[in-house]
């Protein structure tokens, strides 16, 4: 029985065409119940947390959709199908990162308050994830992204926060791009 859970474990499957950008062509099994496990695990605790705050359902769920997509795609962007999916597309990195200014402008909109940080996160992390994403020595990648996103986490903790639990979508946030994304960890075959 081991034996069997092993190989459904490490089970190779090809993604569908319009979950490729998030997963690749083909994954594990594993990696694809890692990355949803994290990403509903994500946004269950922040849920959890924003509700006992008294905000409103809606602006708990809208929170906890961003935090499902940025938690689930910290164990998305660090896989090996993920990374390999963006360096043979390569003209899809930009446009990738871009996008991802949406994050931090919604939840600036659900916590006006907190505009300062996620303005922060958000310049800091787009600047950091373009400038690793040009550097093509893969272990300098890797160390000036880790380097990165040390810094970057430990200023965000000088903008005050009324509700702790944003602090998680720093560490995330740039994990998830600087680190996860931004650096090539596969050799393309």
């Amino acid at each position: 029985m081991t034996d069997l859970k092993q190989c459904v474990w490490h089970t190779e499957v090809d993604v569908p065409k319009g979950l490729q950008e998030l997963h690749g062509e083909r994954t594990r099994v594993s990696t694809l119940v890692i990355v949803y496990v994290t990403a509903l695990a994500c946004a269950g605790l922040v849920a959890w947390q924003l509700v006992q705050s008294g905000l409103p359902i809606w602006k708990v769920a809208l929170a906890a959709l961003i935090f499902l997509d940025v938690g689930g795609g910290v164990a998305a962007n660090l896989s090996t199908s993920t990374n390999h999916y963006y360096q043979v597309h390569d003209r899809l990195r930009l446009p990738f990162i871009a996008m991802h200014i949406i994050h931090p402008a919604v939840l600036a909109v659900l916590f006006p308050l907190a505009l300062p940080y996620f303005l922060y996160v958000l310049l800091f992390t787009l600047s950091a994830t373009m400038a690793v994403n040009a550097i093509k020595d893969r272990e300098l990648q890797q160390n000036i992204a880790s380097f990165l996103v040390v810094v970057g986490c430990a200023f965000s903790f000088f903008f005050p926060q009324a509700l702790p639990v944003l602090y998680l979508f720093a560490p995330l946030f740039m994990v998830k791009l600087i680190l996860g994304f931004a650096v090539r960890r596969t050799p393309l075959v």
